[in-house]
């Protein structure tokens, strides 16, 4: 009885150790979007900025410049993708409209509340990583998940881009640069490794592997 529990549970841990070779999974930054930037602000200018950058319509590029760096990509059929009009673009432009898109709200750019000091001006880019970084050390507003709650649902998506991976041998992913970073960090904890690094600008593909 014993050496069959010793013969179950090596099949297992082969199958598990198997299952998963030669995987990918393929993080995708949305495109460049339609949108100046204000230059130096107020705060509440700011936050109207982060507004509109969220209804903002992305910019025409050549689909040929990704897809070239993701393997067959013409048999791709399901793309996990953020609710957002940027992503959905992205992926549409991407694909044509031929694919399956897994719309995920935890797929959603990590929101942070741009700080309020109503009298003073900034540089645009400086209220948003003054405020980015006070969010991710816990200033927060209840209408907004924190960082946490964000991380943990993160964790829970990677588990599903792992199993879909799998099965099919690749998954793809059209998110956000925050979120892009945070499931790279996920995922190499997990014992993935980076195929191809691409950075996290516009239309950037990382590509791990298993």
């Amino acid at each position: 009885m014993f050496r069959s529990y010793l013969f179950a549970t090596s099949i297992f841990i082969f199958f598990s150790a198997n299952i998963f070779a030669g995987s990918k999974i393929y993080l995708i930054r949305h495109a460049a979007v339609q949108i100046e930037n204000p230059g130096w602000c107020k705060a509440k200018r700011a936050h109207s900025y982060k507004e509109e950058y969220n209804n903002a319509h992305v910019r025409v590029f050549d689909p040929g410049v990704v897809l070239n760096r993701i393997d067959q990509s013409e048999t791709i059929d399901t793309v996990f993708c953020s609710p957002q009009l940027r992503a959905v673009q992205t992926a549409e432009l991407l694909f044509n409209k031929q694919v399956v898109l897994k719309i995920d709200e935890g797929l959603m750019e990590l929101d942070y509340p741009v700080i309020r000091f109503p009298l003073i001006k900034l540089p645009l880019n400086t209220w948003l990583i003054i405020s980015r970084v006070l969010w991710m050390a816990g200033n927060t507003r209840k209408e907004k998940p924190t960082l946490r709650q964000r991380k943990a649902g993160l964790e829970k998506i990677s588990n599903e881009l792992i199993a879909y991976a799998g099965i099919h041998g690749e998954s793809v992913v059209i998110a956000h640069g925050m979120v892009n970073r945070e499931l790279i960090r996920i995922l190499k904890k997990k014992g993935w490794e980076f195929e191809h690094k691409d950075g996290f600008g516009n239309l950037s593909v990382n590509c791990l592997v298993k």
